[in-house]
């Protein structure tokens, strides 16, 4: 008698399950693939937006320190301030551009069409698209909120002292500093160790057709805290003015007189709302301070939304360039941009409710996002 090995009951069911652990697998293994791809090309991007970013803003500041409206002393200090203002603006392109060439290298490579063949749909690709954006997302949302007000609250507050310190205006004793393209000459003898009280002063200034000639024992900076303008308070000296179409001149002698410098006044309405804390603004029902609250969380919103458009705009043919779609890409994001930008405007002017305010034009890219995710879905794996 021969007995025959009959197989178990569950052999079936257990290399059912070994297959779908298997798959599993290979599913987590393309997603973490797909996601450091990203990852590092996010970090290039940055980078090199960065140092673009940067650059111009050093070429600003220079710019503002020839003329005589920032202090050369606080160059590096307001650069570094400037940091989170620029990442703010950088990381929703960054991001964008990120997926975008991950993904069009996998095309041109081919290897999103053997991960089609192998059952990757176009529906897994939202695992590890939202890993990477939700918490990039995450530190625009703490920059845009928190870094950014408080690092311009903290470049505001510098300048603040600035204006009442000479030497961080690059005041060299013994030198002639030229301010307004030559018309107003100023020369300090000595600083004293407060950095504050200037030691024979003379100055030179042109003013309608008209020269002053300003001679004084001392001097020192002040700041009119409401007007912000800075003026310069000279004690126990002369005035002499002459010039023009007469050959009249007259002088004056003071034991104080105060002389305003115009061209190193501070412009403060345009950093003082991006100052002020975000608790402020969202409590506010001012339409300026609720329409930079929206600004503010824009970004972050801006990375989901455009981390979503970045799926269906990188598909692309075999042996097509990724240059085309990345320049699409830009177009793109410029339109959106542009948008948000107008809509600032119109909620400030008043010509557009805070309801919907700046929301719309996240809800038309987001929804157009979703669109053409369930339209190009058979082309990007899921047919």
């Amino acid at each position: 008698m021969i007995a025959a090995k009959l197989p178990a009951p569950n052999e079936p069911e257990s290399s059912g399950l070994h297959s779908d652990l298997k798959f599993e697998v290979i599913l987590n293994i393309l997603q973490k693939y797909i996601l450091r791809e990203w990852s590092w090309t996010f970090i290039a991007v940055t980078l090199v937006l960065l140092v673009v970013m940067l650059g111009v803003t050093l070429g600003e500041l220079l710019n503002d320190i020839a003329g005589g409206r920032l202090p050369p002393g606080l160059l590096g200090e307001l650069i570094a301030l400037k940091i989170p203002e620029v990442l703010n603006t950088i990381l929703p392109l960054a991001t964008f551009i990120a997926v975008i060439w991950g993904l069009g290298r996998l095309y041109r490579d081919q290897e999103m069409a053997v991960m089609r063949a192998s059952g990757f749909s176009w529906t897994l690709m939202l695992r590890p698209l939202f890993n990477f954006v939700l918490p990039v997302a995450v530190i625009v949302m703490a920059i845009g909120l928190i870094v950014a007000p408080l690092a311009a609250r903290t470049a505001q507050e510098k300048l603040e002292e600035a204006y009442r310190t000479a030497s961080e205006w690059g005041l060299q004793t013994g030198q002639f500093h030229v301010l307004r393209d030559g018309n107003l000459v100023l020369y300090v003898e000595a600083v004293e160790k407060d950095g504050q009280t200037l030691k024979n002063v003379f100055i030179r200034q042109k003013k309608d057709g008209r020269e002053q000639v300003w001679v004084a024992e001392k001097g020192y900076y002040w700041l009119n805290a409401q007007t912000g303008e800075r003026f310069l308070t000279l004690e126990n000296g002369q005035i002499t003015e002459g010039g023009g179409d007469t050959l009249d001149f007259g002088m004056v002698h003071f034991s104080r007189n105060d002389l305003r410098v115009p061209d190193q006044e501070r412009q403060r309405s345009a950093p003082d709302i991006e100052a002020r804390s975000s608790v402020e603004l969202m409590t506010s029902a001012g339409l300026v301070e609720r329409a930079e609250f929206q600004w503010r969380i824009s970004p972050a919103l801006a990375i989901v939304i455009l981390g979503l458009l970045a799926i269906p705009l990188a598909h692309s043919r075999p042996r097509e360039g990724r240059g085309g779609r990345v320049l699409l890409g830009i177009l793109l994001y410029l339109a959106y941009a542009n948008l948000l930008y107008m809509s600032r405007s119109w909620v400030i002017d008043g010509a557009v409710p805070l309801v919907p305010g700046m929301w719309w034009v996240h809800a038309v890219f987001g929804i157009s996002a979703l669109y053409w995710l369930q339209r190009q879905g058979r082309k990007v794996g899921s047919g």
